[in-house]
């Protein structure tokens, strides 16, 4: 069986194998009780957003992520404090393998809208800046060239949480929204008109730096930096 590419967030994996790893070696890289912050944060926080019961996790709203023992189990995983004080625990097997929640499924759909934004994108930034076909890293300061580079969504507004407040500023019923067959990452929109709307969205919202593939961007990930030059917008 051929494998299946998985997105998470900003995230794109070949294989839910390689999804697996990515997040294990998050959860086992820390001791136990490690509050997780910035990159790897919001990284889990896409995670979650995958579980099939992800509105029943957040709850009150997620106050913090911290890795953990399982409630029921001696076995690691990811603990959410939520803000009304209660805690609950998730575990990376069932956002990856379970059914996808309503938001993941949109969110997909939502990055397929703006996959030729991004490319465009990213073609024009290596057109402006480019030095023998490389540009440099906006996050690691290597020359990079153009197979080996990602277009990031800076933080704190990641493509989730882009996606999360066109959603709720445009009161959208998840259950209700329809996609047309799966592609390479996952469905798209039925509806042109939501998919142009959601476009002008992400154009007026979204804060882009070109960075090295994720693997190393996330290994050198310093924190929420102030904007540099590098970051840019689709206008």
């Amino acid at each position: 069986m051929p494998k299946k590419p998985v997105t998470i967030g900003e995230l794109q994996f070949d294989s839910r194998l390689e999804a697996k790893t990515y997040f294990t070696e998050i959860l086992n890289k820390y001791p136990l009780s490690t509050e997780l912050i910035d990159r790897e944060f919001d990284d889990v926080m896409s995670l979650l957003l995958c579980h099939p019961r992800s509105d029943e996790k957040l709850g009150s709203g997620v106050k913090s992520i911290k890795i953990n023992r399982g409630l029921y189990s001696s076995n690691r995983c990811f603990h959410i404090l939520r803000t009304d004080g209660s805690i609950e625990d998730f575990s990376i097997g069932k956002c990856i393998n379970g059914d996808h929640s309503p938001f993941h499924k949109f969110c997909i759909a939502s990055r397929k809208a703006v996959e030729v934004d991004l490319r465009n994108f990213k073609l024009g930034y290596f057109k402006e800046n480019g030095n023998d076909d490389k540009v440099v890293c906006s996050a690691t300061k290597e020359k990079i060239n153009f197979d080996e580079s990602h277009v990031d969504h800076r933080e704190p507004l990641t493509f989730s949480v882009i996606v999360y407040c066109f959603i709720k500023a445009n009161n959208i019923d998840l259950s209700s929204v329809e996609y047309l067959n799966e592609g390479t990452y996952g469905n798209q929109f039925k509806e042109d008109k939501i998919a142009e709307k959601f476009r002008i969205w992400h154009r007026d919202t979204a804060k882009l730096r070109v960075v090295k593939a994720r693997m190393n961007l996330a290994k050198s990930y310093l924190g929420r930096i102030a904007s540099t030059k590098a970051d840019r917008t689709l206008s």
